[in-house]
């Protein structure tokens, strides 16, 4: 299957943070294929091949933004909660699907302009947002518990200049690089132990990649995430374009000899690269794993994502298969370093 198709197939699985068992079940048809894997107790899918001295992991977070059921009214709407960090400013008339004992549709109550006080401008507040499911009290309850989870419904399309788009991309596109590497990699591996792991629980913490890592205890980790993709109202400097390569980042929490050898791999080999620059932390799992244990040399890699946490991410297919080229690069050059 080729890496478009699997971003799709991979995105179109609803896994919020803290219930990622669906996805994983998704990925595990993918990667059994490549190596023995399973889960962990915090439900990380990890697998490892190699037998080398030389251990590297590669990291994809693979559960989504989303909202949960804390209440129900008197008139049967659903009162929600984040699960993340979603962008509440797209959420007001935004279609849902309710994870009940059945999946149902629901719409997000938005109140229209003409009805608004003041000046017309709603106060967007996630405690005031509600979800109509078109039931009333009795019925609701009978279908609806509370701590059901809620995703953005997800309508995935080919757009033009080989940009896709779909809601997950963060982090699943990510996920389907790590299945691309495997495929060009899995055979040629003698000096290198490689790890994946699918980790949980990213977007409230980080969780999942932590007690990975320190379960692993790898020597050199890859994080691959997602990036702030430019669009015409954000800073160019504080964003990454779609279509020129992915993002090799730049901070105090990355290991700078490993970055640079990443950098100079790109250079070598001829695949388009930009950096990132982040001051502190990357908010990635980058900042858990490298500090897991003894320390982990660690580098962030992200493929540019427009609109991120909100039901329309897009990505260009370009800079994942160039992602999929420059890890690939990167562990055939750990290959060649350990059989010096």
């Amino acid at each position: 299957m080729e890496i478009k198709n699997i971003c799709f197939d991979l995105a179109s699985v609803p896994a919020t943070a803290g219930y990622e068992d669906a996805v994983v079940l998704k990925l595990k048809s993918y990667i059994e294929k490549h190596m023995p894997c399973y889960t962990d107790r915090l439900g990380n899918l990890i697998g490892t091949i190699g037998e080398g001295e030389l251990h590297i992991l590669l990291d994809a977070h693979i559960d989504q933004v989303g909202l949960v059921v804390r209440g129900i009214d008197d008139k049967g709407f659903l009162l929600i909660d984040k699960i993340g960090s979603a962008d509440i400013r797209t959420l007001t008339g935004a279609e849902v699907t309710v994870h009940a004992n059945k999946e149902l549709f629901g719409v997000i109550c938005s109140v229209p302009p003409h009805l608004q006080s003041g000046d017309g401008k709603a106060d967007i507040n996630i405690s005031t947002m509600a979800v109509d499911i078109g039931f009333s009290k009795a019925e609701v309850e009978k279908l609806v518990k509370i701590g059901d989870r809620i995703t953005l419904r997800n309508f995935q399309y080919e757009l033009l200049g080989n940009n896709i788009s779909s809601s997950a991309f963060d982090d699943r596109c990510c996920a389907a690089v790590i299945i691309g590497v495997l495929d060009l990699i899995k055979d040629k591996l003698k000096n290198v132990k490689l790890s994946v792991s699918f980790s949980t629980q990213e977007e409230v913490g980080c969780r999942g990649a932590g007690a990975a890592a320190f379960a692993l205890k790898p020597d050199y980790a890859v994080v691959l995430d997602v990036g702030f993709g430019d669009d015409p109202y954000t800073d160019k400097a504080s964003t990454i374009a779609l279509g020129k390569g992915p993002s090799i980042g730049i901070s105090p929490v990355l290991d700078k000899n490993f970055t640079d050898e990443i950098t100079d791999i790109a250079e070598r080999k001829g695949i388009p690269y930009q950096h990132d620059v982040m001051g502190a932390r990357t908010g990635t799992d980058a900042d858990v794993i490298s500090n897991s244990c003894a320390g982990v040399k660690t580098a962030l890699i992200s493929v540019p994502l427009r609109y991120m946490h909100t039901a329309n991410e897009i990505i260009n297919i370009d800079d994942v298969i160039n992602t999929v080229k420059l890890v690939a690069e990167i562990i055939s050059e750990k290959e060649r370093q350990s059989n010096a």
